[in-house]
């Protein structure tokens, strides 16, 4: 009896797609082993002082002094020059902190981005932050409209709906509520037309 013996083309074949394997694996590994930073590495001296930041602000809002925990946070942030690269690096740590503190710190990251008209980046954010809370509204009316049109006119209608909801009850007597009125009518119309095509 005779064994049968395997053609190496067919054994190369067999190995290619274990060894692509292996290297997306090391190259997913990589990833983690990378920092989850989008600004320059900085001095350990100013990477201390940033934790300490953070462990201050973080043990305001443990004790239930959430407005003492903003003040750091806020502070830190303007002595850095309110810059977006360093909202979002404090986001990223953010993530399990009291829905207080959160939400007040996406309203700041918020106004910050629709001065700096970075639309794209505001609309992710306030995406990111409805999904957790959907009662999350900015602070003042004419950031809530801005926002809203932002929205409207990036084809995140959702959103622009969601924040036009009750702009009227949260800011009774603003002249900007006849605009949000209209807006939302605007939107309505233009939801029931997709549906009928």
């Amino acid at each position: 009896m005779q064994a049968l013996s395997i053609p190496p083309r067919t054994v190369k074949h067999l190995f290619r797609p274990a060894r692509v394997a292996m290297i997306g694996m090391f190259s997913v590994f990589g990833l983690f082993r990378m920092p989850l930073r989008k600004r320059p590495p900085a001095t350990k001296g100013e990477m201390r002082d940033d934790r300490a930041m953070l462990w201050d602000a973080h043990a305001s809002m443990r004790c239930g002094n959430h407005t003492r925990s903003w003040r750091v946070l806020s502070e830190w942030l303007t002595s850095r020059g309110d810059k977006p690269e360093d909202y979002g690096w404090l986001f990223t740590r953010m993530f399990n902190w009291d829905g207080q503190v959160t939400s007040r710190f996406t309203e700041a990251r918020v106004a910050r981005l629709l001065i700096l008209r970075r639309s794209t980046e505001v609309l992710d954010v306030v995406a990111q932050r409805l999904t957790v809370d959907p009662h999350f509204r900015p602070s003042s009316a004419a950031d809530t409209l801005s926002l809203a049109q932002v929205a409207a006119r990036g084809g995140a209608q959702r959103i622009s709906r969601t924040l036009l909801s009750d702009f009227s009850a949260r800011f009774p007597g603003d002249p900007r509520v006849s605009v949000s009125e209209a807006l939302k009518r605007r939107l309505t119309q233009q939801a029931p037309a997709r549906m009928r095509a």
